[in-house]
């Protein structure tokens, strides 16, 4: 006999057996499916015990609605997708999983940030159009004379750091949440966003999207940008005002940028495909095999140990 139904909502992946194995191992029965409303979500998954949360949202009606549910499990870092009040105030809890995928955000981070910053794209777009000569990209600057400001230094950022200090020795930081020891142990400096937005030459965002970070890169932060510098952003699309992005790379303003997450996402503004000083990548930061398999195995951990009554190892703060 069942035990319940475990849903794993608007999920990307091919194969579903690794949920599937499992679910049935714990007595479960598993189903999946995707949903762009809150009737979808309800018709997908009223009945659920468990849910595993790709990419659906979560508002309060959700929340009230899953009579059964005891537990939604966010596959990633972040879960603003999901209304945590509300699910709790209705005995939903919220789990996550925040480290899955730390040195591949960082790793891609830093691809990007010296693929803008070396031109690197703009060299091969004109190699394919029968181009060799280096100076059509214009000015390159030597990187270890640049400084690097990054927004938020969590584990992400920390790993940014480590990675990128032997390139770019100054960093400038702006996280209001640390103590300066943490600061002074990573080796760079404590800094508002005035002076980031003054003194940066690249900046790069690693900051979760919050009521205070929305648009925290706005027409208005990018007009203090003194540098004209890069910007990176492989933290959440929202961060950014798209739209005043692409101005500020039509007008030079900014440099140049690399980014992977759009608040448009998937739609990408043409706008933004015309210009020839960004890098676009699909949200792909996160993704590695190993990344993929560990934040499906652990989201769906932590809601079979929800379930059987056990506390989450990853609850939502």
């Amino acid at each position: 006999m069942s035990r319940g139904k475990i849903v794993m909502l608007n999920y990307e992946y091919d194969d579903l057996s690794l949920e599937q194995e499992e679910c049935a191992k714990q007595g479960f029965e598993f189903a999946a499916g995707h949903c762009s409303t809150d009737d979808e979500f309800l018709a997908v998954a009223g009945d659920a015990v468990g849910i595993v949360n790709v990419y659906a949202r979560v508002t309060p009606r959700v929340a009230e609605g899953l009579k059964n549910c005891k537990v939604i499990a966010r596959t990633g870092a972040g879960y603003d997708l999901i209304n945590v009040e509300a699910c709790r105030a209705n005995g939903i809890e919220v789990c996550y999983v925040p480290d899955y995928c730390v040195n591949e955000v960082a790793d891609h981070a830093v691809g990007l940030l010296i693929a803008v910053q070396r031109k690197i794209l703009q060299h091969h777009r004109n190699i394919l159009a029968g181009k060799w000569d280096y100076q059509l990209v214009g000015p390159v600057a030597r990187l270890n004379t640049q400084t690097l400001g990054l927004i938020g230094l969590g584990r992400i950022g920390r790993h940014v750091v480590r990675k990128i200090k032997e390139i770019i020795p100054t960093i400038l930081v702006y996280d209001p949440y640390l103590d300066s020891e943490t600061f002074a142990e990573l080796g760079v400096q404590q800094a508002d966003l005035d002076t980031i937005f003054e003194q940066a030459h690249i900046i790069s965002l690693h900051a979760p999207l919050t009521p205070q970070t929305h648009h925290i890169i706005s027409a208005e932060s990018l007009a203090r940008m003194r540098k004209h510098p890069f910007i990176i952003n492989v933290s959440r699309g929202a961060l950014i005002d798209l739209n005043a992005l692409i101005d500020a790379l039509q007008s030079g303003q900014v440099r140049g940028a690399g980014i992977d997450v759009l608040e448009s996402e998937p739609d990408v503004p043409p706008a933004l495909k015309a210009l020839d000083n960004i890098i676009l990548t699909p949200h792909a930061a996160w993704y590695s095999q190993d990344a993929e398999h560990e934040t499906r195995t652990r989201a769906l951990a932590d809601v079979i140990r929800v379930i059987n009554g056990e506390p989450p190892r990853n609850p939502a703060p």
